[in-house]
């Protein structure tokens, strides 16, 4: 029983330390991945509203909302519901109901994430850190 020994207290800090280092280096890499997928979705579904408000205009001959195009078929439950990988997606419609826009905005790290708009043109545009418009640039294919 002598003969045992266990870890000193300078061998414990080094390890808590080399892991606090570790951990440090690999955090804000995680949290950027994490936002370049949630972009990559929000774009995702861009396109799928656009397939959307595209098949509601051949059945109905105008351009439907959000909780109009839910049940039709051609959104998912969480899509339809306006609220995807942290963004908040809103359709608005024009009086004549023949024009749309349609926008993703990040509820997260607002001030850091991209923004997203379309409109009937099917053009998606980006901004980074403040909402997206007709003027932005489209995104890069």
């Amino acid at each position: 029983m002598k003969n045992e020994r266990g870890f000193s207290m300078l061998e414990l800090l080094v390890v808590v330390a080399v892991v606090t280092l570790i951990a440090a280096m690999a955090i804000p890499n995680l949290k950027k991945a994490r936002q370049s997928a949630n972009s990559a979705s929000a774009v995702q579904s861009m396109r799928t509203l656009t397939t959307a408000e595209n098949m509601y205009r051949q059945k109905y001959q105008t351009y439907g909302t959000l909780s109009q195009l839910a049940p039709e078929g051609t959104l998912d439950t969480t899509l339809g519901t306006g609220n995807k990988s942290s963004y908040l997606f809103t359709i608005t419609l024009d009086a004549d109901l023949l024009h749309y826009t349609c926008t993703a905005e990040p509820i997260e790290d607002i001030d850091s994430m991209t923004y997203y708009f379309m409109d009937e043109s099917t053009v998606i545009r980006y901004n980074y850190g403040t909402a997206a418009d007709a003027s932005s640039p489209p995104i890069p294919r």
